[in-house]
């Protein structure tokens, strides 16, 4: 493979300044392409297929450093719908027989249809997505104010 100075400067940047990640891969992959390296042992070094090679090396040609950029509508595709979780979240868990005042991300991943068989792990980053933040409830109820203890008495059991 055949580069210019320019070409490579750019990949040499990329290559220690790139992001994400994947990208400065892809840059140092044709950087090694570029000094004679076969595609076999970069693949192997690499660990990625030789498909993939070639398909960056034909996408650096026609595109530059904008064909390393992964398009829209790769990869897996999401089963959480957001629609769906702002519904349920938007309402209270009792109404959905849940017996709690605030949701859990257990008990969203048990009352959600789209979020069934969800880790807790995998409730919180599909919540993310939606855009919402998922904030564990206080046990306890505490203040750093001078006059919380006066305070707690009023509306707790002490």
């Amino acid at each position: 493979m055949t580069m210019t100075t320019d070409q490579t400067q750019r990949l040499e940047w990329t290559a220690r300044h790139g992001q994400p990640a994947h990208v400065r891969t892809k840059a140092l992959v044709l950087l090694n392409l570029a000094q004679g390296r076969p595609i076999a042992e970069l693949a192997g070094m690499f660990r990625v297929s030789r498909t993939s090679i070639y398909s960056w090396r034909d996408r650096f040609r026609e595109e530059g450093i904008e064909g390393f950029k992964i398009r829209p509508g790769r990869g897996r595709k999401a089963t959480a719908d957001p629609q769906e979780i702002e519904r349920y979240l938007r309402q209270c868990p009792r109404a959905f027989g849940v017996r709690r005042t605030r949701w859990t991300l257990q008990s969203l991943a048990q009352t959600v249809p789209s979020l069934k068989g969800f880790s807790t792990c995998g409730v919180q980053k599909a919540l993310a997505r939606a855009g919402f933040r998922y904030k564990r409830g206080q046990p306890r109820l505490h203040s750093p104010g001078p006059q919380y203890a006066g305070k707690k008495g009023l509306w707790t059991k002490r």
